[in-house]
């Protein structure tokens, strides 16, 4: 599991700054990227979570709006977008859903007869729900669902400031994108001071400003390949 000492030591070590110095400090480097590299990696690679919402309380109730209803992030972080609302099974059994499966091969037919044929009449019932979100953290939900008490609400909100989220499979990505985002504002103070040197206590620090061009570089890359990586699987038929 990623955590902000890993990603801090990622970044300073690639730096490459004599006993690992740069003009920010630790909770400086921490604070910008859990804010902004974060938030930009969340556009791609979000981290999704579920929660149950209970439609009838009024503090989830929009005022004056019968079918808007808050969601909450039990964090308080950011909302980006709804994957999927989870209604009640007992919509589908009101058209003749099966409430079991089926429980031997002879009923398989029967089941996945009834089961389709629940699916095409609900398409036309007052339980055929679609629903819409609304930033920063409201639901549409359309027609008014006036028999639904509790619903599962999955949504996708941005990644954790403690990096706890991160997919194991693309954490690279992420130490790139935080080590490009620091490299790019370390170019942009160093040009306040041209190109000489700083003192610090482990000596003169060469102030190059094009670590900034550098950054902006791999920051690119690491994006492209966030994008390549975020697009959905597409399965192409012929014939």
């Amino acid at each position: 599991m990623l955590n902000q000492n890993t990603v801090l030591n990622y970044i300073k070590t690639n730096l490459a700054f004599p006993f690992q110095f740069i003009e920010f400090t630790d909770e400086k480097i921490l604070e910008y990227v859990s804010t902004y590299s974060t938030k930009e990696f969340s556009y791609y690679f979000p981290e999704v979570r579920t929660i149950g919402v209970n439609l009838t309380l009024p503090q989830n109730k929009v005022p004056g709006k019968a079918n808007e209803f808050y969601i909450f992030d039990e964090q308080g972080l950011e909302i980006l977008g709804i994957k999927n609302i989870y209604f009640s099974l007992s919509n589908w059994m009101f058209h003749g859903h099966p409430p079991l499966g089926p429980l031997s091969l002879g009923e398989l037919q029967g089941w996945a007869l009834a089961t389709e044929t629940a699916g095409w009449i609900k398409q036309f019932s007052n339980w055929d729900y679609t629903f819409e979100f609304k930033h920063p953290n409201i639901v549409r939900v359309s027609p008014t669902p006036n028999s639904e008490a509790w619903v599962s609400v999955e949504y996708e909100r941005v990644q954790h400031p403690s990096f706890s989220g991160i997919p194991n499979d693309i954490q690279m990505f992420f130490l790139e994108l935080c080590l490009a985002d620091i490299m790019i504002l370390l170019g942009r103070l160093r040009k306040k001071y041209g190109d000489g040197n700083i003192k610090t206590p482990f000596g003169d620090v060469p102030l190059n400003a094009e670590i900034g061009d550098e950054g902006r570089e791999k920051k690119k890359e690491v994006l492209d390949k966030l994008t390549a990586g975020s697009l959905p699987s597409v399965i192409l038929s012929f014939g």
